[in-house]
């Protein structure tokens, strides 16, 4: 050791430039380095959801659950598999054995098991979700919009407020290190059909009737691709409904001698919100709240500073019809503990 330090010291230009590169790469790293508050941990759990409108615990159970339950069951790597199926929603926590080497593997095989599950019913909504619980995305901040009161009514209309809403947070999407973000108090817009028992009756009728018109007319289905001239075009039948009216107009039977009968027959046609599952309130207002949740790249003190300044130029075109609210700053806490070193 001795003679090391010798050598050092009679090579001073040598250890000077050391230092100097030491030095600079320090400080290079210091500066490019993302700033988060906590780190990233892999939690070694993975969870799959599946959503099915309008369906019963023991069916959703039954007919979504132990499905896939049964093929997860063939992937090594898991630990145990909890479950629970409850009104309109499957929900599975796959725990993985904390002795894998290769994790990302075993998750990857999860995905490919969830995806080779069939015969799902056909009113569940898209395909089941598996997600792995890490920190790596994390929330860093959360934007609260709430309608303002002009002479005691709120200036916007549910439907006006949520086109705001949806504005905004296609804009703070545009940023590059934000990953997706989490809406509260956002209802989803809904046609409402309510079937008049009497006039069922006087039609012979059922529900189910109804329903199976409303199923056949509300399609989007591919067709495959045409190939003429050697162009090729992609075909799909398109049938959603976009306005009650359509609804009204779909014909439920009609018989040789040309009598039809209408959903306007027989039913009342709305179009509203689903039914609220909590009510989100920002300083006694109506709001919906948009949780911005950032990339495992992005650094935290950026994407903040950014959104703030997306939501200052969103507040120009508002008209003083909203108020905005900003909840659970993770950047705070992260430039409290950088002034504090």
């Amino acid at each position: 050791m001795k003679a090391v330090i010798e050598y050092l010291l009679d090579k001073s230009i040598f250890l000077n430039l050391i230092t100097v590169l030491i030095i600079l790469v320090g400080t290079y790293k210091a500066a490019s380095m993302n700033r988060e508050a906590f780190p990233n941990i892999n939690f070694d759990i993975v969870t799959v959801t599946t959503i099915y409108p309008g369906a019963s615990p023991s069916e959703v159970e039954k007919l979504v659950t132990k499905p896939i339950e049964d093929l997860i069951k063939s992937v090594d790597g898991i630990k145990e598999y909890r479950s629970a199926s409850i009104e309109n929603r499957s929900g599975i926590v796959i725990q993985l054995d904390p002795d894998t080497e290769d994790t990302k593997k075993v998750v990857d095989d999860i995905k490919s098991a969830v995806d080779r599950v069939e015969d799902l019913p056909e009113d569940v909504e898209d395909r089941p979700l598996v997600q792995e619980i890490t920190s790596t995305r994390t929330p860093i901040i959360e934007v609260s919009l709430g309608i303002k009161n002009v002479f005691g009514k709120p200036a916007l209309t549910e439907k006006q407020f949520r086109e705001k809403a949806r504005i905004l947070e296609d804009a703070i999407l545009e940023i590059p290190e934000v990953g997706r973000i989490a809406r509260r108090g956002y209802r989803k817009g809904e046609m409402k059909v309510e079937i008049d028992p009497i006039s069922m009756n006087r039609y012979f009728l059922s529900p189910q009737q109804v329903v199976t018109a409303l199923k056949i007319k509300n399609i989007n289905f591919p067709g495959g691709n045409i190939t003429n001239l050697g162009k090729e075009s992609f075909v799909r039948t398109i049938g959603e409904f976009d306005t009650p009216e359509e609804i009204e107009n779909v014909y439920i039977r009609s018989n040789d001698a040309g009598r039809a009968i209408q959903v306007r027959d027989v039913a009342k046609v709305t179009e509203d919100f689903e039914d609220h599952e909590f009510l989100e309130k920002s300083n006694g207002l109506n709001a919906i709240s948009l949780t911005v949740i950032k990339k495992e790249s992005g650094d935290a003190i950026r994407v903040v500073n950014e959104v703030k300044r997306i939501v200052a130029d969103f507040q120009k075109t508002t008209k003083d019809e909203l108020t905005v609210s900003f909840i659970n700053d993770l950047s705070k806490f992260i430039r409290r503990s950088g002034d504090s070193c």
